[in-house]
């Protein structure tokens, strides 16, 4: 294992289990193995764009699953005293 696939490896163990181990997650690890193969350099500024582009991805969507079930119910709940124009 290169360093491009240890580290996408790395990042992903931070991730839940659900996205570490999803088709995303699979994606980044096939990305990091092509950059780790010395491609020509057009097509490792493609790789590197899709890498950035899967984690981001994927960030975003742990951001997401970061919202506690009491969070979520808070958001949803309306409260008249603190609505704009009251």
């Amino acid at each position: 294992m290169r360093a491009t696939e240890k580290a996408a490896r790395a990042y992903l163990r931070t991730l839940p289990a659900e996205l570490a181990r999803g088709p995303l997650a699979r994606a980044v690890i096939d990305l990091a193995k092509r950059l780790d193969s010395d491609p020509a350099d057009t097509a490792a500024v493609l790789l590197v764009r899709e890498l950035r582009m899967a984690l981001g991805d994927l960030r975003g969507q742990a951001k997401d699953d970061e919202t506690s079930d009491v969070e979520a119910f808070l958001a949803g709940v309306s409260t008249p005293a603190f609505d704009a124009g009251h």
